[in-house]
């Protein structure tokens, strides 16, 4: 996995809470990520679950994605607003996995630039 750089400029976000960004990390998270056009349209719709790896504000978030068959890693924003505690309960991730009770949820929408 590569790691990228989220920082402009080695630009500091004043809103980061870092105590959060501690609480999340080791968490069970389940990731949902929808791809859209930059008119709205919906082009793939992802659900992942995993275990956040990594929480850096200036290399993002690094979730260890599980499942049946998936062993990977996803690198994302260090976004820490897109997280929510979960409540209780059992959830379905896009493969079909039982995800029993997730620490968070968590929304992501990519929306690809104008061509």
């Amino acid at each position: 996995m590569e790691r990228t750089d989220w920082l402009d400029k080695n630009e500091i976000d004043p809103n980061w809470d870092q105590a959060f960004a501690d609480e999340i990390l080791g968490t069970l998270v389940l990731l949902g990520i929808t791809y859209r056009q930059p008119d709205g349209t919906v082009t793939k719709e992802e659900q992942f679950h995993g275990y956040i790896k990594s929480v850096d504000q200036r290399w993002g978030i690094t979730i260890r994605i599980e499942g049946d068959e998936i062993q990977e890693e996803i690198n994302l924003p260090p976004m820490l607003e897109v997280f929510e505690r979960a409540d209780p309960g059992i959830y379905t991730d896009g493969a079909g996995n039982a995800v029993h009770d997730p620490d968070f949820v968590a929304y992501w929408t990519v929306t690809s630039g104008t061509s």
